[in-house]
């Protein structure tokens, strides 16, 4: 590979100088699934990050998020509220070249239709190595979409949450970004972590940290008792005591809401005339 078109720093993978006539849009936009059983299924093209400095140049939508995740996530913020970088394993991934990238560039879809993509890569997701669970917290997934314009994004934030529950009980996060995105940072609410140049979703493992998006108080207490026995059940065996006892103080609290929940309602029932 020409080491003028990847330029490597501290993990970070910047596109360079390309040399060869090679753009996203000239490109068949979907190849066949290596690992889903009906070899006719169609998901959309994966690049590597070295793939995407090397062969695809920053005008390019994954050239440009690229970009962004080496000077954004991959970097440490004034307003972030701690020190290291905005994604503490970012830099990581970058420099063991396991971030992928896909451009989903059909501008006729519905949210169906996406959740329907997004599923399909969930699988390629698991699937791709590395698969051991110390070495697979270092591998994401970034499904860009160059064609939705940003003041369209909410159909990400739709698509995430129609789609995080069945992610977390696998032991997988789905994180929605695009330039509109309210999500505060955990340490400074003034903070807007998840604010991309173009709408993307991000497939990434489940890692202890995570306890907080999974117990936010706008989340019904059903759907809070899901996801903390999901955490429970898929990290266990990595968990501090700490981070356990948090976690079970989380769910004692969904279910006692549950349980209140239940009394007011057949309270409510057992006034009514028969």
């Amino acid at each position: 590979m020409n080491e003028n078109n990847l330029c490597t720093h501290q993990g970070a993978i910047t596109s360079g100088s390309v040399s060869e006539s090679h753009s996203l849009e000239e490109e068949n936009n979907s190849v066949t699934c290596p690992f889903s059983a009906n070899k006719s299924e169609k998901i959309p093209r994966l690049y590597k990050a070295s793939e995407v400095a090397s062969s695809l140049g920053t005008s390019s939508s994954l050239g440009e998020i690229l970009e962004w995740v080496n000077s954004f996530l991959a970097k440490p913020h004034k307003e972030l509220g701690r020190k290291g970088p905005v994604c503490p394993f970012v830099p990581m991934s970058l420099f063991l070249d396991k971030i992928w990238f896909s451009a989903i560039e059909n501008d006729a879809m519905n949210v169906k239709d996406i959740c329907n993509i997004v599923t399909n890569l969930r699988e390629v997701f698991l699937s791709t190595e590395p698969t051991d669970s110390e070495l697979a917290i270092n591998k994401a997934f970034l499904i860009v979409f160059p064609k939705l314009k940003n003041s369209d994004a909410k159909v990400v934030d739709t698509v995430q949450l129609q789609l995080k529950e069945e992610f977390v009980e696998q032991g997988l996060m789905l994180g929605e970004f695009h330039a509109h995105n309210e999500s505060p940072g955990l340490r400074n609410e003034a903070f807007r972590p998840l604010r991309s140049p173009i709408p993307m979703l991000a497939i990434r493992h489940m890692v202890d940290t995570d306890l907080p998006f999974l117990v936010k108080k706008s989340y019904p207490a059903e759907l809070r008792k899901v996801y903390i026995r999901a955490y429970l059940s898929n990290l266990y065996n990595s968990l501090s005591r700490a981070k356990f006892s948090e976690a079970l103080e989380y769910l004692i609290e969904a279910e006692l809401q549950l349980s209140s929940k239940r009394a007011s309602e057949s309270d409510i029932l057992s006034k009514q005339p028969v």
